[in-house]
């Protein structure tokens, strides 16, 4: 199996990203320098990146773009079809169930499900909305590895139990609760609010309080 290291497998995105954008506009190839400016970080780590993923450049040209970006692809196995269900059919699941750009990394969403009987038997992204009563019968019957959480805070714990007993390997967790997995399952959180408190931080310090003006 491929490894590398943390810090570099939490650069692959941004390097997908930005091949995905230069590709866009006609370009070919890439090289270390403007990779390193892009990202704000030492060439040199650019071109170890590259060794790990045993990826070659050519003198003067770069990296070949579309090469680059298929390597990063088979690495992450974002060629091959991951399917999910999405288990909240509120404003935020409606919305990662309906967004179209997950297919372009290989994440199809391919069941809905929730605990609302207003919302049981509607459609969300093509999708009959499911009673979550029904969810572990509907992962052993696709053989799900990977849920969508963005139920409440308060049926988080119950909802992922539940999908770890199915047998769900990874969850996408996007709701405000630290979820305790066995050994083997992968959470990623998502804390919207965290992200947002963050931001708000640098913004006070950016522009400075009230306070900070004597007023």
């Amino acid at each position: 199996m491929d490894s590398i290291s943390k810090a570099a497998f939490r650069r692959l995105p941004r390097y997908h990203q930005i091949l995905n954008a230069y590709e866009a506009v006609g370009r070919e190839y890439i090289s270390s320098r403007e990779l390193s400016e892009i990202l704000e970080i030492n060439e040199t780590l650019v071109r170890k990146d590259m060794a790990d993923l045993k990826i070659r450049g050519r003198q003067n040209q770069g990296y070949g773009i579309s090469a680059l970006r298929a390597r990063i692809e088979d690495f992450l196995g974002l060629q091959e079809i991951t399917e999910a269900l999405v288990v909240g059919g509120g404003h935020l699941g409606t919305a990662l169930a309906t967004y179209p750009g997950f297919e372009h990394y290989g994440l199809k969403i391919v069941g809905v499900f929730d605990d609302d009987p207003q919302k049981i038997g509607t459609k969300i992204g093509g999708h009959s909305v499911l009673s979550v009563n029904r969810l572990a019968a509907v992962i052993q019957k696709k053989n799900i590895k990977l849920i969508i959480l963005t139920v409440p805070r308060h049926v988080a714990k119950e909802v992922t139990e539940v999908a770890v007993n199915a047998g769900v390997l990874a969850i996408w967790n996007f709701t405000p609760c630290e979820l305790n997995v066995p050994s083997g399952v992968k959470v990623r959180n998502e804390q919207i609010i965290g992200g947002f408190m963050a931001l708000s931080y640098y913004l006070k310090n950016v522009t400075g309080s009230p306070d900070d003006n004597g007023e």
